[in-house]
Formats: structure tokens, C-alpha cells, sequence
């Protein structure tokens, strides 16, 4: 009988398990319940079985991440397994409620979906491995694949009862909504997190917005520069990627990723925790926890609260919104900028302590036009929102409150996502400014999104030299025509993409042009902010606000590139044309 049951293969078991899962989906009764729970614990069986044979080889054969992959599905399959077992067990006791049975309609579907993949990863090994050795070589097109894996794997978890409150919270569509928001750190939700998510709902959100914030590029970067078999095409690519000159710059800029990442988040979780800890009003709250989600939000420039309404209590309180508004210009400031901070700061410390006087390097053009475009949006932005809604939308509040509240929209703007002001009481002459700063976003290589302050810095010197009729230049530096067409294709593509996404939510959505700009542009630029529309939006409008939230996180120019293969230099040129544009 052993033998028998050994000899019947992995796809003959997905079979009968797909026939008990459609007759449970039909007919839903206890004993059909415990058949496809049943079925379920012998597919995980058959699943594990095979891939400690397969996969041993492959592993073996240096493609270990054909591995990780089929374990990463077994457990998965095994979650949903475990919750459909405990709803099985459930209906014995007493009739499930209709939230109860729609859950386990999903489970099923899921499990199946999984297990069937799982399956055809064993069965199509040799192939997939292939493909995942290819998609190595091209970091644009893994970066695009490894953030949708993030954000399936943040779905499936949020998808467990262990994450909500309620069976009647378990909503595929808003798993995926929240789950992509989080990854792409934009912010936006479709429910409140206190109150529809656990805490181990929210941990996986957090940790969402972690992985999404630093980068999965930066990840990969991680462990190509701390292996030492990584090929040394792969260390190039990840090395140009970053614009590091070897394998040992990339090292430090790796370095300065974690460790200004976890850094900057401590210190903010710590002043966070130290204004919160004797609040009355968050006694029955662990301080901790809210210090810790609220810094890594914000530092990620997420925009993600457990406050109701986001951090609307806190308009009076001038303290934790500069520590926030701290925490959202460190985020968006970019990473490459602290490189050059630390080295700097490294050769003057050991100057220092060796008494001698160092003469540091001039800053890097980047980092000044990053720091100078940074500050003039910000200040821009807080004297122009004070000026159109001192009267309007900041009317409630005194002239320090004012000026503060100002100050914070103009930096949350960028991405951020938080709000301490009702952002549907703006005019409309300053919700189309809020628009405008939403589409700048951040700095390269930081936690924010947008086309960037260098692409803005880039068009604008352009503009301004051809007004003069003169070369473009930044400070004593001309710009490369390389960069000016890397900035013109950005924005071009970003506006593109904005009128699709744009165009595709006035058929879908019956709500005002501008307030359904507004929900566009926060979502592509990954910035959260919302005048009240995503939880009004219908099931076609959030499919298109995650579709522009990937899109807006992964970039243009990584789209771009990710599809396209790359061509061959040629030797040869076309002969210009000169064509009349006005």
C-alpha cells in the first residue's frame, strides 16, 4: 500500500485535491470541509517530499534560489492550509457566519493557486532556474519582479486571519491595496490600520514598508557585496547601479544604507517614544509600538499612522511634528547624500584625533543641488500653502499653529503622506500647488518617489540656458546631455503614465476631475495623501491606484528598461534634422 501511494505522482495528487476544493466551493458542508483540509496536509506532503529531491540536485548545482522560492510557496501553502483547518474545525461546533464561509472559499482558491504553482516549479525546475539566473544579469528588471513578490507575499499574510480583527475584514482587493501601498510606501488605504489590522497585521505592514523603503535594489546590493562568490558581472552591475566605482564603494554605500536607515529611525523612535510616553490619551496604547511604526513610516515616507485620521491630533503639538517633518527630510534626502556626509565626517574625525588640520573634498555637485532644491521647495511650498489657506484651511488654528501646519504640508507634500490639516479643505488654487510638489517627490536614492528634485533642478538650468542661448549648467558645471535626456524622458514618461492612470479613473470613478488628479498623482508619486476619495473608490479605481503605485515606486526609467532589451553601440550616426516646433 506504501508503495502504491509513494509511486502516484505530485500531479495526480493536485488533481483530486483541485476535484475536493471544487466540490467544497459547490456544495460547502462539513464533511467537504474536512476532505479538502485533508487534502490539503497530503499536497503539502507531496510538495515537501519533491522538493527535498529536486531541489537538493539544484542546490548542489549552484541555483540555490530555485530553493528558496519552493519554500517560500510550501510555507505559504501551509499558512492557508493551517487557517482552513481551523475553519473546518470551526463548522463542527457551530454554523460559520457568511464572512467565515467566504473565507474559506478564498483559502481554498488561494491553497490551489499556490499548491498548482509549487507544483509546476518542481516540475519545470531546470527552466526556472534559468529564468532566475537571467533575471540576475538585469537589475531593472529584477527590481520590477521583486517588488511584485513583495507585495504578493504582504498580500497572502495580510489575507491570514492572524492580521485583522474580523473574517469580515478578509478582502482580497484590500489586502492587495494596503499590501502595495505599503511596498511602495505611498500610504494610501482603503481602512483604517488600528482598527481593521492586528498587531501582526500591522508588523507585516511595517515591515512592508521597511523592505519597500530601503529598496529591494539596495537588498540585492547588500548580499552581492558582502558574498564573496557573487561574479564579478553582477558586482559591476550593482556597482554601476549606485554609481560606485568598484566593489569596495558599493561596500560603503551599503554601509551607509543600513546604517543611516536604522540609525536615523532609532533616534526618532526614541524622541517619538520620549513626547508620547506620558500622553493620557495613548494609556492604554503601547508607546513603543506607535514610536517604532510612526519613525519607520515616516523616515520610509510612507504615511502610514495608527492614529484615526492620521496625525490630525497632533496640529497643536509643534514637538512630534518636527520630529516627523526631521525624520521625512532625512528619508527623502537619499542615501548617496549620506555617503558623502559620513566621509566627510570620517576624515574630519580622524583629523581629529590625530591632531592634524584636514582639509575635506568640496561637496559633490549632487548633494548641493539635492540640498539646495530640497530647502527652496520646501520653503516655496510652506509660503505659499500659509498664504492661500492662512484664511482658508489653517483658520482654525493660531499663527504658530499656522505657520507650523504650513511648514508640515509643504514637506509631507513631497511624498510623505502624512497630514496634520484636512487636505480636502484646501482651494483649489493650493491643492494644485500640494500636486505640483506631490510630482517633484523626493531625491535619487532615497525612500521617496516622484520624478526627483534633481530631474526638476536638470529641466530647469535647461530652460534657463536656453532662454540665454547658452550651454546648460549647474554652479561651474555643464550638465551632460546624457542627464538633460534622462530628465526629459522621465517626466515625460511620469506625465504620460499620470494622463493614462488619470484618464482610466474618470471612467471608472464618478467624483470631481480635480480631486480624482489629486488621488492620481499622490498614488503615482507614492505620496498617500488623499482628499477622502480611496475609501469611496470602486473596485476597478483601486485596481488602477495599485497598478499607478507600482508603476510610480518602480520608475519610469526602470519600466523602461526593464522591458526593453539593450542595444547594441553603433559606430555610425543618422544625419540630424532640424524640425519647426512652433
Amino acid at each position: 500500500m506504501k508503495s502504491r501511494l509513494a509511486d502516484i505522482g505530485l500531479s495526480s495528487v493536485l488533481a483530486i485535491a483541485a476535484l475536493a476544493m471544487g466540490f467544497d466551493l459547490v456544495v460547502a458542508t462539513r464533511i467537504s470541509a474536512l476532505v479538502v483540509s485533508v487534502s490539503m496536509l497530503v499536497v503539502l506532503m507531496y510538495i515537501a517530499r519533491d522538493a527535498g529531491v529536486r531541489l537538493a540536485r539544484l542546490r548542489s548545482a549552484g541555483s540555490p534560489q530555485l530553493a528558496r522560492v519552493e519554500i517560500g510557496l510550501l510555507l505559504a501553502c501551509a499558512g492557508f492550509a493551517v487557517a482552513r483547518g481551523l475553519l473546518a474545525l470551526e463548522a463542527f461546533d457551530r454554523p460559520l457566519s457568511s464572512a467565515e464561509s467566504q473565507a474559506a472559499r478564498l483559502y481554498d482558491l488561494l491553497f490551489l493557486t499556490l499548491a498548482l504553482l509549487a507544483g509546476l516549479t518542481l516540475m519545470k525546475s531546470p527552466a526556472f532556474a534559468r529564468s532566475l539566473l537571467r533575471m540576475g544579469t538585469r537589475p531593472a528588471l529584477l527590481l520590477a519582479s521583486s517588488f511584485a513578490v513583495m507585495i504578493l507575499v504582504s498580500t497572502l499574510l495580510l489575507c491570514l486571519p492572524i492580521s485583522v480583527r474580523g473574517f469580515e475584514h478578509i478582502q482580497p482587493l484590500d489586502a492587495l491595496f494596503t499590501a502595495t501601498s505599503a511596498v511602495c510606501v505611498t500610504g494610501l488605504t482603503v481602512n483604517e490600520v488600528s482598527a481593521v489590522y492586528t498587531p501582526f497585521g500591522q508588523l507585516v505592514i511595517l515591515l512592508a514598508i521597511q523592505f519597500g523603503g530601503i529598496g529591494i535594489m539596495s537588498i540585492a546590493a547588500i548580499a552581492v557585496s558582502l558574498r564573496s562568490d557573487s561574479s564579478l558581472g553582477a558586482q559591476a552591475q550593482y556597482a554601476s547601479l549606485f554609481d560606485a566605482g568598484s566593489l569596495g564603494e558599493l561596500r560603503g554605500q551599503v554601509y551607509t544604507i543600513v546604517a543611516t536607515t536604522f540609525g536615523i529611525e532609532a533616534l526618532g523612535a526614541a524622541a517619538l517614544w520620549g513626547l508620547w510616553k506620558d500622553d493620557a490619551a495613548l494609556a492604554e496604547q503601547s508607546v513603543v509600538w506607535l514610536a517604532v511604526f510612526h519613525s519607520i513610516s515616516a523616515f520610509c515616507n510612507a504615511g502610514f499612522s495608527l492614529f484615526p485620521g492620521g496625525l490630525v491630533r497632533f496640529a497643536s503639538d509643534g514637538a512630534t511634528q518636527l520630529v516627523v517633518m526631521t525624520l521625512i527630510v532625512t528619508g527623502g534626502l537619499g542615501f548617496p547624500v549620506y555617503h558623502v556626509l559620513l566621509r566627510r565626517l570620517g576624515q574630519r574625525a580622524s583629523g581629529w584625533l590625530r591632531r592634524q588640520a584636514v582639509d575635506p573634498p568640496p561637496y559633490q555637485l549632487a548633494a548641493r543641488v539635492v540640498w539646495r532644491t530640497t530647502l527652496l521647495l520646501i520653503a516655496l511650498g510652506a509660503v505659499g500653502l500659509l498664504a492661500l489657506e492662512g484664511a482658508g484651511a489653517f483658520a482654525h488654528l493660531d499663527w504658530f499653529d499656522r505657520v507650523f501646519a504650513a511648514l508640515f504640508s509643504s514637506i509631507t507634500t513631497r511624498t510623505a503622506g502624512f497630514n496634520t490639516i484636512d487636505f480636502a479643505a484646501l482651494s483649489e488654487t493650493s491643492t494644485l500647488l500640494v500636486i505640483a510638489l506631490m510630482f517633484i517627490g523626493g531625491s535619487p536614492g532615497s525612500t521617496a518617489g516622484g520624478v526627483k528634485t534633481t530631474t526638476v533642478a536638470v529641466l530647469f538650468a535647461t530652460f534657463r540656458a536656453e532662454l540665454r542661448g547658452a550651454e546648460p549648467s549647474i554652479g561651474p558645471r555643464a550638465i551632460a546631455p546624457e542627464t538633460i535626456r534622462r530628465a526629459s524622458a522621465v517626466t515625460a514618461i511620469s506625465i504620460a503614465l499620470i494622463v493614462l492612470f488619470l484618464g482610466l479613473l474618470t471612467l471608472t470613478e464618478q467624483a470631481p476631475f480635480l480631486e480624482l488628479l489629486f488621488e492620481t498623482v499622490s498614488a503615482f508619486a507614492t505620496v498617500g495623501l488623499s482628499q477622502g476619495l480611496t475609501p469611496q473608490l470602486s473596485a476597478a479605481g483601486r485596481a488602477v491606484i495599485v497598478a499607478a503605485m507600482f508603476v510610480g515606486r518602480i520608475g519610469p526609467m526602470g519600466i523602461a528598461l526593464a522591458v526593453g532589451e539593450r542595444r547594441e553601440r553603433r559606430s555610425w550616426r543618422l544625419p540630424q534634422a532640424d524640425l519647426q516646433i512652433w
